[in-house]
């Protein structure tokens, strides 16, 4: 027989399971009851028991696995599942001819067998004396349908049993014919729901011991319109049941039993209500429960498993009712009342409730754990509500909470948007007690009763207050938050105000409010107080005892001081455009101030700046208060300024850019007073700088005064502006006030250049300059002054010629100092110091040109030495007788000399020399090399002669980075006589030169490389008288010598830039005398006879013994530097040897040197003579 299905309605997951159950039960119990009767008018009435055996299989159908080799299928079938049976997996899957199989009870009574009893495809077994299981095992039934067609297990006003576990799959069934009377049981057995169903058919209650699983509960009223209940959670298991729950016809209530949980989680369309009668009941729908209300008993525990909102009704017994939001937010949008007197609804779990409808329960609430949000006026009903620690009270936009609240140690209050207010009283338990308001919105606490002991802490949004005590006495934290006046005139009496990391804001909106506690910091902050509001918030206390580091802004309206120094030194102040701060006449001191506002004095003094920040207050001060800068930090005043009290910036800088004309500002020591605009007058210890890191002017409405030690500082540029102090009134200046010069910009400051730094109606006393003002050794800043100014002038503030310390560097600054300018006189004039510019004189003096004239009037022996040698040998006279080229017949016998003939001769020579410094002129060294050649003959008593030669002069001045040469070519006439020992020799000569220098010149800025080629004449007269004496094998002559030379050296001009000097033509002239003794011995030396020969004299110079020379250099005046000097005093050192070569040969060699203090020469002769 087939059984089809009925039509789908009532599913909420979309398929027909619901419907089809409902229809194929009641064609079931319509055939059970037609089949029943036919069966008892057909049956004997006693009872039939059969026993499982499972001989053959495991089919249930199958007559060999029962006892007695039958199937049972009767109202009257006892049947047992006990021991000895082949298998203990019974299938009941073949239905017979009538498709439905009966029995009165199944018993299972063997502990050691544990039974499956399987009904699969479509079949249908009916039990109507219940199942009895004494085995002590867990016995299973597992009901499936197939293919849509349903497998049916039927308990017709029997029980399920105990310790049996029904599992109903996929197109089960089990169904439970039950009647007030006699009523169908579950009780004690456990039902696992995989996709099936459970019915109840008829009146009165099902009990279901423990139910799980997914599927549905359905109940089938009968007769039509009855009620039908079905209990949940007898065996005081935890389930999770995710079924829907419907009725077919009458009404169905579901009730929770036992101590366990039971989560619902199906989308459930009973109306009958829920009870919750014991344990704990879980929603994971927000239609679990149907459309019916919730009733609780006290003691249970109501919640939600995730979040979810209800519409049911609650009803809470007198009592304590619990809501635990440990696994889900909960919502409840219907009211919650109350039966059997005060119920109280306690919160706990840490996620939130919320509470949205028109509540009626008088017992209270008590929020122990998480969130109670509150969407309604009367959402608490009408008792108390108790708050504990780390709790949150919720207030929805739009609420006004009259319901008292008690609150423990901290109690945070949110209002994540728009307006909340609780107007109840707030108080507290046994400890001092905090509200912290948290969210974006606005509460508003309107109590003036509030008694908590710990203020608030504000945190985020806003926190209104319309009375005095709404915040109790303890302290008011911001913390993020703001606190808003409600109400005019308000007088908190909190004892602190405190400000977290985040600071916090206070709005007076359109009121005045006070404020008498001690504000703080709570710790390190980087937030801002701000004062916001048209209104004037007043601040009180104890004068000094508010000290916070927050910083703070007035933004709008008044902030208002109460009591000398209440506001705080550590904090920076900003008052906003169109925002007061107020002195109200009361001394102050603040770290800081800036903005664009006003500052009211009164009579009391600010003082400001102790942070050391540097701020800009572009506002107004007003009053007649006074104003003192404080710290190292510049404060600008750029702003109207009308207060008329003194000034006083005792450190770092004030910078006055607006106008403070009824003020005069005092100056402290260290201190400083900047800027461009106005100040009623000054005294200044400390510096004054106007300008604002830039030239500029301060104005000064009256009198300045520099006292001793003050600092005038003055910024100057190459333009010719200046720093410039512009008063009305007298300015003094005290002695020992300085004025310090700093330049600024670019490009160089010109020379000549007068800057104007004090106008005034009078100008009293001097000024210092410091070390700046000496720009270099020559140039600097000088201060000049007349009857209503100050001047400062730049330029050449020092000769050249007092750097000098030699008559060359003296005489070399003098002409420098004649100069108007150029690359040269600029370049010196910024030499840093007196040694620099001496070295540059000396660079600069051309010394070596006068040094070379000396050099040439002492060269000039060499000619007179060789012609009086010359005269010598020719005589025979003397201890020496130079060789000649040429002789008459005869050899070099030891006679006398053959003076009727005519004789030509030749000398080689060369020497160096040097000339050390005498202190102004540079040690000179000079190398001279050449050659003359003479030729003589007898005139009467008279020899005579002519001599020519050439040579070549080098010379160096190594410490003027000087150097050149000279081309020396001479020419001279001779003569001399004999008067027995006694002879005469003398002669004169010139010599034309051709001399060549060079020497570089460099010092700092400056470069030049200068030569010159010019020309000389030496001429020299000289004369000698000698006397021989022949002692022996030696010869002496003592001689006298005199000689005077004359040197011309023509004008020039060097080549070069602008260190070429220009030197007319000029003469120097020297006289030599000199006394001395000269002797020879002739030696033989290995059969070879030689003469040996040598001399000693004294020199001795007079006349230009210093050379001179006069430079100019273009554009300058003429001055005259002294060369290396000419010795005075010399000793003559000579010594030779001649020694024939051949008969025809002879020659001689010999050595001469000068010996002086300073100088020193040496020099080598070479004399060859041949006979022919």
């Amino acid at each position: 027989m087939s059984h089809s299905t009925g039509a789908d309605a009532t599913t909420g997951r979309g398929d027909n399971r619901g419907k089809r159950f409902a229809g194929l039960a009641a064609r079931k119990v319509g055939l059970l009851t037609g089949t029943a009767l036919a069966g008892l008018a057909s049956m004997a009435p006693a009872a039939l028991a059969q026993e499982w055996t499972g001989t053959t299989s495991s089919d249930y159908t199958v007559g060999t696995n029962w006892s007695g080799g039958t199937v049972p299928n009767s109202t009257s079938a006892d049947i047992t599942f006990g021991a000895g049976a082949s298998t203990t997996d019974v299938s009941l899957a073949q239905p017979n001819s009538s498709g439905l199989y009966f029995a009165r009870s199944i018993n299972f009574n063997d502990a050691n067998s544990a039974y499956t009893i399987s009904l699969s495809n479509t079949a249908y077994l009916s039990i109507s004396g219940g199942v009895n299981n004494t085995s002590g095992v867990t016995q299973n039934f597992d009901i499936t349908g197939v293919g849509g067609a349903a497998s049916y297990l039927v308990f017709n006003n029997s029980n399920a049993g105990s310790n049996v576990t029904y599992t109903v799959n996929t197109d089960g069934l089990i169904q439970f014919n039950s009647s007030t009377a006699n009523p169908a049981s579950g009780a004690d057995a456990t039902f696992v729901l995989k996709g099936g169903s459970i019915a109840l058919s008829g009146s009165g209650t099902l009990a279901l011991g423990d139910v799980s699983g997914s599927g549905a509960l359905s109940y089938y009223g009968n007769p039509s319109g009855s009620n039908g209940t079905i209990q949940l959670g007898g065996l005081n298991k935890d389930a999770t049941l995710n079924a829907q729950i419907q009725e077919q016809t009458g009404t169905l209530t579901i009730e929770k039993v036992g101590t366990g949980t039971l989560t619902l989680t199906g989308p459930s369309t009973y109306s009958g209500g829920t009870i919750l009668s014991g344990g704990t009941l879980l929603v994971g729908n927000d239609s679990a429960l149907g459309t019916g209300g919730l009733t609780m008993a006290a003691g249970t525990t109501f919640g939600a498993s995730g979040n979810h909102t209800l519409s049911n009704t609650v009803t809470m017994s007198a009592g304590t009712n619990n809501f635990d939001t440990s696994k889900g937010n909960l919502t409840l949008s219907s009211s919650i009342g109350e039966t059997g007197g005060a119920a109280t609804l306690a919160k706990f779990g840490s996620g939130t409730l919320t509470l949205n409808g028109a509540n009626t329960y008088t017992g209270g609430t008590s929020l122990y754990q998480g969130t109670l949000s509150l969407g309604n006026d009367n959402a608490l009903g009408t008792g108390a509500l108790a708050a504990y620690n780390g709790t949150v009270i919720d207030l929805q936009n739009g609420v006004n909470i009259g319901n008292d609240l008690v609150i423990d140690v901290s109690q945070t209050i949110n209002v994540s948007t728009g307006t909340g207010t609780y107007s109840g009283q707030i108080s507290e338990f046994d400890d001092p007690s905090t509200i912290v308001k948290t969210g974006a919105g606005t509460l508003v606490l309107t109590n003036n009763d509030n008694s908590f002991g710990s203020g608030a802490d504000i945190k985020e949004g806003t926190l209104q207050v319309t009375a005095n005590h709404a915040l109790g006495s303890g302290a008011i934290t911001l913390d993020g938050g703001t606190l808003q006046a409600g109400a005019a005139n308000l007088v908190l009496p909190n004892t602190f105000i405190q400000f977290g990391t985040d600071g916090g804001a206070i709005d007076t909106q359109a009121y005045n409010m006070t404020i008498s506690g001690t504000m703080t910091d709570i710790d390190a902050t980087t937030g801002t107080f701000t004062k916001k509001g048209s209104g004037t918030l007043t601040i009180t206390g104890t004068s000094g005892g508010n000290h916070y580091s927050t910083a703070t802004e007035v933004a709008g309206g008044t902030l208002q001081a109460g009591a000398n120094n209440i506001f705080s030194a550590k904090s920076a102040y900003t008052v906003d455009s169109g925002a007061t701060l107020s002195l109200n006449g009361f001394n102050q001191e603040i770290g800081s101030l800036a903005g664009a506002g006003s500052v009211y004095l009164g009579a009391g003094t600010l003082t400001t700046g102790g942070t050391n920040a540097s701020t800009t207050f572009s506002g107004g001060i007003s009053g007649k208060g006074g104003l003192i800068k404080t710290g190292t930090g510049t404060f600008e005043l750029s702003g109207s300024n009308s207060f008329s009290g003194a000034t006083t910036v005792e450190a770092g800088t004030l910078m006055v850019t607006g106008s403070m004309d009824s003020s005069t500002v005092t100056v402290d020591s260290g201190a400083t007073l900047a800027g461009t605009g106005s100040v009623g007058g000054f005294d200044a210890y400390g510096t004054v700088a106007p300008g604002k890191n830039a030239i500029g002017t301060l104005t000064v409405n009256g009198d300045a005064s520099f006292e001793t030690g003050s600092t005038y500082a003055v910024e100057l540029n190459a333009a010719g502006d200046s720093d410039l102090i512009n008063a009305t009134g007298a300015v003094s200046i005290a002695d020992g006030t300085n004025l310090s010069i700093s330049k600024i910009g670019t490009g160089s400051l010109v020379l000549g250049t007068r800057y104007t730094v004090v106008a005034a109606d009078s100008v009293s006393g001097s000024f210092t300059l410091g070390p700046e003002a000496q720009v270099s050794n020559f140039v600097g800043f000088t201060a000049n002054y007349d009857a209503t100014h100050v001047y400062l002038d730049y330029g050449k503030d020092k000769s050249f010629s007092s750097a000098g310390i030699t008559p060359n560097q003296i005489a070399t600054g003098t002409a420098l100092d004649s100069m108007s300018g150029g690359a040269l006189v600029n370049a010196l004039l910024f030499l840093p110091s007196d040694a620099a510019a001496q070295a540059a004189f000396d660079q600069l003096s051309g010394e070596v040109h006068a040094s070379v004239k000396g050099a040439l009037v002492q060269d000039s022996h060499f000619l007179q030495d060789a012609v009086t040698a010359r005269l010598r040998g020719a005589f025979g006279d003397g201890a020496v007788a130079m060789p000649v080229m040429a002789y008459g017949e005869g050899g070099p016998e030891t006679v006398a000399a053959d003076t009727d003939r005519f004789a030509v001769w030749g000398q080689g020579f060369g020497a160096w020399g040097h000339t050390g410094s005498d202190g102004n002129a540079a040690a000179f060294d000079r190398s001279t090399g050449g050659m003359l050649v003479g030729a003589d003959g007898l005139m009467g008593n008279w020899r005579l002669g002519l001599v020519g030669g050439y040579s070549r002069t080098s010379f160096d001045a190594d410490d003027r980075h000087s150097s050149g040469d000279s081309d020396n070519y001479h020419f001279g006439v001779y003569g001399g006589t004999n008067w027995g020992g006694l002879a005469l020799r003398t002669g004169a000569a010139y010599t034309w030169h051709r001399i060549s220098t060079s020497r570089s010149v460099a010092f700092q800025g400056f470069d030049d490389q200068l030569s010159a080629d010019y020309d000389a004449g030496t001429a020299q007269a000289f004369g000698e008288l000698a006397y021989k004496v022949d002692a022996g094998s030696l010869a002496f002559e003592p001689f006298a010598n005199l000689a005077y030379v004359n040197l011309h050296t023509d004008g020039f001009t060097e080549k070069g830039g602008d260190a070429a000097l220009t030197s007319a033509s000029s003469n120097t002239d020297a006289t030599f005398t000199t006394l001395g003794v000269r002797a020879s011995s002739d030696v033989t030396v290995g059969g070879v006879t030689a003469t040996a020969r040598g001399m000693l004299g004294w020199r001795h110079a007079f006349g230009d013994v210093t050379p001179l020379s006069s430079f100019a250099f273009a554009g300058s005046d003429s001055f005259t530097i002294a060369g290396a000097p000419i010795a005075r005093d010399a000793m003559l050192v000579e010594a030779g040897f001649d020694v024939p070569l051949s008969s025809n040969a002879t020659l001689g060699v010999s050595y001469a040197g000068q010996f002086s203090a300073d100088a020193h020469d040496n020099g080598f002769k070479a004399n060859l003579g041949v006979k022919f």
